[in-house]
């Protein structure tokens, strides 16, 4: 113990004598601390956190990855959602670009497409109003509603 503290006084007078360098390893640390803290926060939002909603950990991502393609038909979606006997359910999702318009003014907005079960599958209830559910589904681009999450 007593070397110990020899040598953090021998550092301190180091550091005491060049205080340019003293300044430069402070602020590296603290650089190289601050990245970590912000590469682990993404991490641990997107990661490690389970999602919110009932029963996150029970559910899985189902992707068929051709060379060059990571989506499936909605054709496959139905074949799989058919004959499952494996899942409690299957719901199917795909992000897609929307234009939004308002007056003359056009936007680009990003979102997803998903199947009429995607939010009882889930057990989400919002809310205010209602969800769009299975019953509302009748094929592809029958029940085009759109929803809006944030505030």
């Amino acid at each position: 113990m007593p070397t110990l503290f020899r040598d953090l006084r021998y550092a301190l007078r180091q550091l005491r004598k060049s205080p340019g360098f003293a300044l430069t390893a402070v602020l590296t640390l603290a650089l190289g601390i601050g990245a970590n803290v912000v590469v682990f926060s993404v991490l641990n939002a997107l990661i490690l956190t389970p999602l919110n909603v009932p029963h996150a950990g029970n559910l899985y991502n189902i992707v068929r990855k051709p060379v060059g393609w990571d989506t499936e038909s909605y054709p496959d979606y139905l074949d799989y959602r058919d004959r499952n006997s494996t899942f409690s359910g299957i719901a199917a999702y795909n992000m897609a670009e929307a234009g939004i318009r308002k007056g003359n003014l056009v936007t680009k907005s990003f979102g997803y497409e998903v199947s009429g079960n995607y939010f009882d599958l889930l057990g989400i209830q919002p809310r205010l109003g209602r969800l769009f559910h299975a019953a509302d589904e009748h094929g592809p681009n029958s029940a085009p509603y759109l929803y809006r999450t944030e505030p």
